[in-house]
């Protein structure tokens, strides 16, 4: 068919209304014979067609558009995209996983992509108008995506999935990012990918998803099972420990923990040196499990007692227990600085926030970005004791923090405390004769805020 032909074929079946076939075997003819000229010529005609059958069979008119796409792809034709999205999310038809995939490989590489797409039709629609079994099913397709493209979703909490997620799942979905998170182990769990269903699990608690905790307790008490059963009992106790105090009504939990620590102090403590901090907060998680907090904090004073005073006024002598007997004496034999696990659980005890901050600080200087991991205590702990004693710090440790702490809600909390009180010191700086020292600290509460509503 010549250039003339093709043209004067397809404007011929624009005219017969409300039939979908001619319309699409014409825009098929047209797109393969007609010059780039005439298509570029007849964008008009070529996006009103498509909006056209988009009323009818917006699942045909997914095809149609991504035809055109592909012999056009410089054009935007930006009114029949949002035509057949908008159609297509009102009355899908029985191809909704092949019309996802045309329609995302057609506008990928367009300055829309399909869920930026979505998210402006949309945002435009009223939320009753998608019907449930398209919502179902974009959810479900959103969530694979999110897999697909991430190793971790949670920590891509910027990207459009995220954001079209809540907007496409029908009524009496999870409302909050965290349960989300929390979804998304579940699918790894189904799937038998149990460490990324615990790093899920992890996330989503600590984002504020409480029905995550039983999830990872579960997994990690299966994990301290399987540490106690294959001969390292230390470690089976840190993760028993954790897995009893995030769903505490679970008995079994606390019986596996006392059978590792039983098992533990028959024997050689695995990983554990005597005379270390480790050590030494491990005997004192002992003390506080059984409920006895004084004994705890008699353990570790006496324990730092002859680390250069670090445990400030310690009587130098262990304490007793609920039943008199007295404790080992467990001092601590390392440089000041490696006491750094003992001094954060001591400070937390007794409320001395300045202890924690400086056990913070060489928590800090010795693993860096790390910190979060490495720390015996939550990071929020450790964030709200610092912030209160040196907010220059907190900020420090908030800023090399993984993303979903830094900019959860615990972390936007952390950041607004931090700014008000370094202002405040700023504040006095300016009283002092000290401007530059005052504008650097209103510069770094000024970057804290700036995070926080962001």
């Amino acid at each position: 068919m010549s250039d003339a032909g093709a043209v004067r074929a397809f404007r011929m079946a624009t005219h017969r209304e409300g039939e979908v076939e001619p319309r699409l075997v014409a825009m098929r003819d047209f797109l393969a014979n007609a010059s780039d000229a005439e298509v570029v010529r007849n964008r008009g005609l070529i996006e009103s067609q498509i909006q056209a059958v988009a009323t009818q069979q917006p699942e045909t008119a997914a095809r149609m558009l991504a035809d055109v796409l592909g012999r056009d792809p410089r054009g935007h034709y930006v009114r029949a995209i949002d035509a057949v999205l908008r159609w297509w999310v009102v009355q899908p038809g029985s191809d909704f996983a092949e019309t996802w995939t045309t329609l995302e490989k057609a506008l990928e590489a367009g300055p829309r992509p399909l869920e930026r797409a979505l998210l402006d039709v949309l945002g435009g629609l009223d939320p009753r108008a998608p019907v449930r079994r398209w919502r179902v099913a974009a959810t479900t397709r959103v969530l694979d995506c999110l897999e697909e493209r991430f190793e971790q979703p949670a920590r891509h909490p910027d990207h459009d999935l995220w954001r079209l997620l809540p907007v496409v799942a029908p009524p009496g979905a999870p409302g909050t990012r965290a349960e989300w998170v929390c979804v998304i182990g579940d699918r790894a769990a189904a799937r038998g990918a149990e460490a990324a269903a615990r790093t899920c699990y992890r996330l989503a608690f600590e984002q504020g998803c409480s029905a995550a905790a039983p999830r990872l307790a579960h997994r990690l008490a299966v994990e301290g099972h399987r540490e106690l059963t294959g001969g390292d009992p230390e470690r089976a106790v840190r993760y028993l420990y954790e897995a009893a105090m995030l769903d505490p009504d679970h008995a079994e939990y606390r019986e596996l923990h006392r059978a590792a620590v039983a098992a533990r102090d028959g024997g050689a403590a695995a990983g554990v040196r005597p005379g270390t901090a480790a050590a030494l907060v491990v005997a004192a998680a002992d003390l506080l499990e059984r409920g006895d907090d004084a004994g705890a904090v008699r353990l570790l004073r006496h324990g730092l007692s002859g680390v250069g005073g670090a445990a400030g006024g310690g009587d130098g002598t262990a304490g007793a227990g609920p039943d008199g007997a007295e404790h080992e004496p467990h001092v601590v034999d390392e440089p000041y600085a490696d006491t750094w696990p003992a001094r954060l659980l001591l400070g937390t005890l007794e409320g001395d926030d300045s202890m924690v901050a400086g056990a913070a600080r060489d928590l800090l200087r010795r693993y860096g970005a790390g910190w979060v991991r490495r720390t015996p205590l939550g990071p929020g702990l450790v964030l709200h004791r610092v912030t209160r004693a040196d907010p220059e710090l907190a900020a420090t440790l908030l800023e090399s923090s993984p993303a979903e702490l830094r900019e959860g809600r615990l972390g936007r909390a952390i950041a607004t405390a931090a700014a008000y009180r370094i202002l405040a010191l700023g504040v006095r700086d300016l009283g002092a004769g000290r401007p530059e020292a005052a504008r650097a600290r209103a510069d770094l509460a000024e970057r804290l805020l700036a995070g926080d509503e962001a």
